[in-house]
């Protein structure tokens, strides 16, 4: 686009410079064919029109050139915001990770007791614990016991109220970015559901 746009610049350029050759070409053709019959005020006349219209050419080229330079800004600012919000998916993308490493590892000290006979805990329990957690203010333990019942149970009716939690919990702990994740995950994936609707007021007020 950028190309594009001096490419275009340039043949505006072009034709204004031979639209002034043109007029001048004109004005000595006009005094050579009538010299006879054009008086001296005639041509301080023609003169001080060629003036004026090459004065607006100039003014013309100016603004030309005024906007090509706002292009150029434009086009700079954008890919600097598109840098700006690669880095934020690539930050998010890597917390995400840690929080799953602790996920699993959280998943598996719980598996031990399961596999030595113990009847693993149902989606109530699960998420009744991560709700304790969450009303005690424990937001960290909450977020991961939501995401227990997610990974566990994940056809529970109670998944989409656990990913808004998640994303509520993640703004009590002041990180507004991991929120947005979850609560986009939601939206993605139980668009219609009433928790949807809420996380999308969410996301406007973050």
């Amino acid at each position: 686009m950028k190309i594009n746009l001096k490419i275009e610049g340039i043949a505006i350029i072009t034709n204004i410079n031979s639209l002034k050759l043109y007029c001048l070409t004109l004005a000595l053709s006009a005094i050579f064919l009538f010299g006879c019959f054009i008086t001296p005020e005639s041509i301080r006349e023609l003169n001080q029109r060629q003036d004026a219209l090459e004065a607006k050419m100039d003014e013309l080229l100016e603004e030309l050139k005024a906007d090509n330079s706002n292009t150029d800004r434009d086009i700079e600012r954008i890919e600097n915001n598109q840098m700006l919000l690669a880095e934020e998916i690539e930050s998010i993308q890597k917390k995400s990770i840690t929080l799953g490493k602790k996920i699993d590892k959280v998943t598996n000290k719980n598996g031990d007791g399961y596999n030595k006979g113990n009847k693993a805990p149902s989606a109530k329990d699960i998420y009744y614990k991560a709700e304790a957690s969450y009303n005690e203010r424990k937001y960290e333990d909450a977020i991961l016991e939501y995401q227990q019942l997610i990974d566990t149970y994940p056809k529970s009716w109670r998944v989409p109220n656990a990913y808004l939690k998640q994303g509520n919990a993640l703004i009590n702990l002041g990180r507004k970015k991991e929120a947005a994740f979850f609560f986009n995950t939601l939206i993605d994936k139980y668009p219609n559901s009433r928790e949807a609707k809420i996380a999308r007021l969410r996301l406007k007020a973050i």
